[in-house]
C-alpha cells in the first residue's frame, strides 16, 4: 500500500497551523492510486475534508487531531432541494472534519487521537442549538472501517454514517457531547469492542428520512461494548421512518445513565422485526427498559404508524446503588455551565420534575407499550432483573392512553402503576424467569398488564 505522509504535502505538526488544504491534497492524491493518507507523530489542526474511494485515514502512535478552534473553518451545511423531516443534525453531512459522500473502501486506522476541542456554534447560524461539527459524517458509502481511535469532545454527532454497507467500527474511545455511534438506514454493521461516553446518546440507531427515501437499518451486530450516557445507552429512534431488522446486540455495559439503559421507538412509522438485546449489565441507570409505538408521524405524508414485533431481551440486570456520578456535559447550555455532575433523581425536561431529592420517589417505570390499534407482537423477556430503587408510596392507577408527542420512557408519566415494568397492547409476551426487586419499600405490584393477549410466565 502506498503511503502519502500529509507533512509532504505541506501539513504542519505544531498545534497552530490549520491544514486542511495540505491534508486534502494527500487524499486527492492517494485516491488516484489507493494507499493510506499518514499522520506521523505531532499536532495537526484540521477543519473539513473530503474523502475520496480507496483511501486510509492512518494517525501514528502520539498523533494528534485537533479540531480547528474556528467553527467557521468548518464547511457550512450543504444546499437541499428535497424535504427535511428529521433533525437537522442527521439532515447535513459537510459541516463534519471527514466527510464520506459516495465513496468506497475508505478505513480510519491507528492508535491516534482526534480532539475536536469542544467548538461549538457559538453564533447558532446552523440553527441547531449551537451544535459544531460532526467528527466522522458518511453518506452513501461502501466498505467502510474505523478502528482504535480516540475521539473526544466532538459538539455534534461523533460517527455518523447513513445509507452505508459494509461497516466495521471497532476499538473506539469517545468522550463526546452528543451521540457517539449512529448508524442510519445502514446495512451489514458491526460495531465491537468500543468504550463510549455520550452526552446525548450512546450507540443509536436511526431510520430517517435524510437519504430523500424510505430506507431501513439490516444485519446489524453490536458486541462488548461499554457504554456512559446523559440520555439513552442504547437507542432505536427517535427518527424512526423507515425500518430495523435482524439487529443483535449482546455482552454490553452500561453505567451511570441518566434516562434508559434500552430504548427501542417505532413513532414515525417505522417497523422493527427482528430485535435482539442479551447479555447486558446496567448499573446506575435511570430506567432500565422502555419499549414504545407512538404517534408522532414526522415524516412524509400517507404513512401508517409503525410496528414493534419479534423483540427478544435475555440475560439483562439492572443494579443500583444510585448515586451521583461525573459525565461530559449533554448540549451547548450545559458545557457553558459547566454541567457535569449528574444526580440520577434530577432528569432536568421540562416535561418531568428537576426538584426531586433522593428521598423522593424519583425513578421513571420501565414501560413496555404499544397502542390500541398497534400492539407489539411477541416480545420476550427471559433472564431479566432488574434491582429498582423504589419507593411509592401511592399512585394513580389510571395511565394515559394517548402518549407525549416526543418518546421517551415518561411518556405516559413519570410513575406508573407498577415497581418493575408496565405492559400495555401487547399481542404475544413471554416473561421467562424475570425479576423485580426494590432497595425501599413500593406499594406496587411487580408487573401491571393492560390489554396483553397470549401472556405466558414462566
Amino acid at each position: 500500500m502506498q503511503t502519502f505522509n500529509v507533512q509532504e504535502f505541506g501539513a504542519v505538526a505544531d498545534g497552530i497551523t490549520l491544514n486542511s488544504e495540505a491534508v486534502q491534497k494527500a487524499i486527492d492524491e492517494c485516491s488516484k492510486v489507493g494507499g493510506k493518507v499518514f499522520f506521523p507523530k505531532g499536532e495537526y489542526v484540521l477543519s473539513t475534508v473530503f474523502l475520496k474511494s480507496n483511501v486510509t485515514i492512518e494517525l501514528d502512535e502520539g498523533a494528534v487531531i485537533l479540531g480547528s478552534l474556528d467553527f467557521y473553518d468548518y464547511r457550512p451545511d450543504e444546499k437541499l432541494d428535497y424535504p427535511l423531516y428529521q433533525d437537522a443534525s442527521h439532515s447535513f453531512f459537510e459541516c463534519s472534519m471527514f466527510v464520506g459522500l459516495g465513496v468506497e473502501n475508505i478505513r480510519f486506522v491507528g492508535k491516534g487521537k482526534v480532539d475536536m476541542r469542544s467548538v461549538w456554534d457559538e453564533d447558532n447560524v446552523r440553527n441547531i442549538v449551537h451544535r459544531g461539527a460532526k467528527c466522522i459524517a458518511l453518506k452513501n458509502c461502501k466498505n467502510v472501517e474505523i478502528r482504535d481511535w480516540d475521539i473526544r469532545h466532538v459538539t455534534d454527532l461523533a460517527v455518523y454514517f447513513a445509507g452505508c454497507e459494509n461497516v466495521e467500527v471497532a476499538d473506539l474511545f469517545l468522550k463526546v457531547y452528543i451521540d457517539g455511534v449512529s448508524p442510519d438506514n445502514s446495512k451489514n454493521v458491526k460495531i465491537h469492542d468500543c468504550d463510549i461516553e455520550a452526552g446525548d446518546d450512546g450507540i443509536v440507531f436511526k431510520s430517517s428520512y435524510t437519504l430523500n427515501r424510505i430506507d431501513i437499518c439490516k444485519n446489524i451486530r453490536v458486541w462488548n461494548c461499554k457504554i456512559k450516557s446523559r440520555c439513552s445507552a442504547i437507542k432505536f429512534g427517535t427518527e424512526t421512518n423507515g425500518g430495523f431488522e435482524d439487529i443483535c446486540i449482546e455482552d454490553i455495559e452500561i453505567r451511570d445513565t441518566r434516562i434508559t439503559g434500552i430504548a427501542i421507538e417505532s413513532v414515525d412509522g417505522a417497523v422493527l422485526d427482528g430485535i435482539t438485546i442479551r447479555n447486558v449489565r446496567m448499573q446506575n441507570v435511570g430506567a432500565p427498559l422502555f419499549v414504545h409505538v407512538g404517534m408522532r408521524m414526522r415524516g412524509p405524508e400517507g404513512r401508517e404508524l409503525g410496528w414493534i414485533r419479534n423483540v427478544t431481551l435475555e440475560n439483562i440486570t439492572a443494579v443500583g446503588p444510585y448515586e451521583p456520578y461525573e459525565i461530559i456535559a449533554w448540549n451547548y447550555a450545559s458545557f457553558i455551565a459547566n454541567d457535569v455532575y449528574q444526580e440520577p433523581w434530577k432528569v432536568n425536561f421540562s416535561y418531568t420534575d428537576s426538584n426531586l431529592t433522593k428521598d423522593d420517589p424519583w425513578q421513571i417505570t420501565s414501560n413496555i407499550c404499544g397502542l390500541k390499534d398497534r400492539p407489539l407482537q411477541n416480545i420476550v423477556l427471559r433472564n431479566v432483573h432488574l434491582e429498582l430503587d423504589g419507593g411509592v408510596q401511592s399512585f394513580n392507577p389510571i395511565v394515559p392512553e394517548i402518549p407525549k408527542p416526543y418518546p421517551e420512557v415518561n411518556t405516559y408519566g413519570r410513575t406508573l402503576p407498577a415497581k418493575g415494568i408496565y405492559f400495555r397492547h401487547i399481542e404475544g409476551l413471554t416473561l421467562d424467569n424475570v425479576t423485580i426487586k426494590v432497595y425501599r419499600s413500593d406499594v406496587r405490584e411487580d408487573f401491571v398488564f393492560d390489554n396483553v393477549k397470549g401472556l405466558k410466565r414462566i
